[in-house]
């Protein structure tokens, strides 16, 4: 009888002192590799009425993605155009961009500039 009381006080406390306890994690939201295909509507609407070759830009050509690319493989100011308040250095000069916009073409230099 004693076996048997000490080993139900045994296993209670076991389990009375065991508790599961959740563990925080935090989930990040799942970021989207933007490809030309997924930004290449940005640059039509925003940027390719200036640079086309018979534009006012067409020292820069952005109407294809080979076009594209070699800029930004060469020493290119992509970025800071599009990040920057001057509206005499900005891109697009109207700073018509969304931030989201912009967001999205800065993701996808920085993550390679993939077709």
């Amino acid at each position: 009888m004693r076996l048997f009381l000490f080993f139900t006080i045994f296993i209670s406390i076991i389990f009375s002192s065991c508790k599961k306890e959740e563990i925080p994690t935090s989930i990040e939201p799942l970021q989207v590799q933007e490809t030309y295909q997924s930004i290449r509507k940005i640059l039509e609407i925003n940027c390719v009425d200036c640079h086309i070759v018979s534009g006012s830009a067409s020292f820069l050509d952005l109407t294809s993605y080979i076009n594209i690319k070699t800029y930004l493989d060469g020493n290119n100011t992509f970025i800071d155009r599009l990040s920057s308040e001057d509206e005499f250095y900005r891109m697009p000069p109207n700073g018509n961009l969304s931030e989201e916009e912009k967001n999205r073409l800065i993701n996808w230099v920085n993550t390679g500039y993939s077709e």
